[in-house]
């Protein structure tokens, strides 16, 4: 309690008559803010990706967060893509089984050239789907050749939007599959699944550069130069300087470096002593290419799989040691795997640590490309602090940032009223002085005063025809009582009724009334105003 007294008489000496001011307050309000500071890291010379600093955010219940800008610096969204050729049929029918299927799903490709492409009995299209569905996924699409025989095809991840097959004039049981893929990105990804003529001998090399001839006929009339490109499969060279791979090269990169096994071999036939099986890109996607990632293995110019030499197994699973070594498989799957600029990866999530204020629904997240923003929507009715984490991610690399919302109780007439003077933390509590005149801030509040100029009275002394008076202003929202005592030892028990001043003075501040109590009995005692803000 706040009191000031006066002591008057009943002709206005201040000798026997008392005024006091008793200021009660009700409620208080602790404002908190953290602080979180970022620096910029460096990878290989380069500011690693981060999320611009979103400032904290400090409303009162019922007030709205407007949408926050933020921006998402340095990121570079790319789609790595696994591609693998593949002719690891076993058994006597030139099929898929088991040991085949077992290195297809360890080695979780997104798209595959599969040559031999035969499932099951009949390879009917409903083997085919079941197959697809089990080695791959539900999701995977696929393409395969008519030709009964050996026909190829090609496996993918993503949507085929076209397909087809070209005709090889040296082979009666396969043509050249191609699929075109829409893979994350601007572009698309043409896939050209082949199998040339098996076989050493001059006769067959010619035959192989004849097949080679063809190929790149069809992709130059057919491929988009904007679009990337990908060959793969069963070319059967012996050598890699057969002529096949020289015509190839028009087109697609042939060069070193070669994928390789664990002991670094690249050959890929089953007595690892010839390089039959290629992955081919051309060049603008062949600079894209990244490392094959297994487990905790990394291969930097792609993998050349045969079970009989990779370790640990367990990061292929299911794959058993013995699957490369089955019965009539004559190849070993090769793995390249290619980073292509795609846009859509960036994404960015969001995240409340205090779901009771904000739940991580009532964050959005808006926008497109590099710039986006958030909107941060607390529960009604709701105080409280909750941490809001921003993380972006180009399906590399990560980085976070980190504000705080806090929702502080409406703010009371008397909190609204210090702000409006500028004043904040301790400078504005209702027993502060910071204009040092002997008023706290509540008594100036309740009184008509103002908390940033000193002086000024609270409470007017006066005559009148029924005896001594007070004069004070009140204000809405405040609750005023007057008390009388004719005894201090007893204490101020009675009540008395103010009124509002008939003839107030003019110029009185805005919000405040003048009121008037006179000391009931005319005689000589004290006056109490007290003024509880809440």
């Amino acid at each position: 309690m706040l009191r000031s007294i006066f002591r008057i008489n009943k002709q206005g000496e201040k000798n026997n008559f008392y005024a006091s001011v008793t200021i009660v307050r009700t409620c208080a309000i602790i404002l908190i803010r953290i602080w979180i500071g970022f620096g910029v890291l460096m990878v290989n010379g380069l500011a690693a990706p981060s999320v611009s600093d979103i400032s904290n955010q400090t409303i009162t219940v019922g007030s709205t967060i407007s949408p926050i800008p933020f921006t998402l610096v340095n990121f570079n969204p790319k789609q790595t893509i696994r591609t693998v050729a593949a002719n690891i049929t076993s058994g006597n029918s030139q099929t898929y089984e088991d040991p085949g299927t077992r290195i297809l799903q360890g080695l979780d490709p997104d798209i595959v050239m599969l040559q031999e492409f035969n499932v099951g009995t009949s390879s009917s299209t409903a083997e085919v789907r079941a197959w697809v569905n089990t080695a791959f996924g539900a999701n995977f699409s696929y393409f395969r050749e008519t030709y009964n025989g050996i026909p190829n095809g090609v496996i993918s991840r993503w949507p085929i939007v076209a397909s087809g097959s070209w005709d090889d004039s040296e082979v009666g049981d396969r043509g050249f599959a191609w699929a075109r893929i829409d893979i994350p990105g601007d572009k698309n990804l043409w896939v050209v699944s082949v199998h040339l003529k098996a076989s050493s001998g001059s006769a067959n090399s010619t035959k192989r550069q004849s097949q080679a001839q063809q190929l790149v006929s069809y992709i130059q009339a057919n491929v988009p130069s904007g679009d990337y490109l990908l060959i793969g499969g069963d070319c059967n060279t012996y050598s890699y300087t057969e002529a096949c791979l020289g015509t190839l090269g028009e087109i697609v990169d042939v060069s070193t470096p070669r994928p390789v096994d664990q002991a670094g071999d690249p050959d890929t036939n089953s007595g690892r002593s010839s390089p039959y099986d290629w992955v081919f890109a051309e060049p603008e996607l062949d600079a894209l290419e990244t490392p094959v990632q297994i487990g905790s293995l990394s291969f930097a110019n792609g993998l050349v799989f045969d079970s009989r030499v990779f370790s640990p197994l367990s990061s292929v699973s299911p794959v058993l040691s013995t699957d490369s070594a089955a019965t009539n498989m004559q190849h070993m799957a090769v793995v390249r795997a290619f980073a292509v600029p795609a846009s859509e990866m960036l994404t960015v999530t969001a995240s409340s640590s205090n779901t009771t204020l904000i739940p991580n629904s009532n964050i959005v997240v808006s926008g497109t490309g590099t710039s986006r923003t958030v909107t941060v929507t607390p529960v009604a009715n709701q105080t409280g602090t909750a941490t809001i984490t921003i993380t972006g991610a180009d399906g590399t690399s990560t980085a976070s940032d980190t504000f705080v919302v806090t929702v502080n109780p409406a703010l009371t007439a008397f909190q609204s009223w210090m702000a409006g003077y500028g004043f904040s933390g301790a400078t504005a509590l209702a027993s502060a002085d910071p204009d040092g005149d002997g008023w706290s801030n509540a008594q100036e509040y309740a009184f008509g005063l103002v908390p940033n100029v000193a002086g000024g009275t609270l409470v007017k002394i006066e005559s009148s025809g029924s005896g001594p008076k007070i004069t004070y202003l009140q204000r809405s929202g405040v609750t005023y009582t007057v008390k009388s005592a004719t005894d201090l030892a007893v204490g101020f028990t009675a009540a008395v009724t103010p009124k509002k001043s008939a003839s107030p003075p003019t110029g009185l501040p805005s919000g405040y009334e003048q009121y008037e109590a006179t000391l009931p009995g005319g005689g000589r005692g004290f006056l109490k105003v007290e003024a509880v803000i809440p």
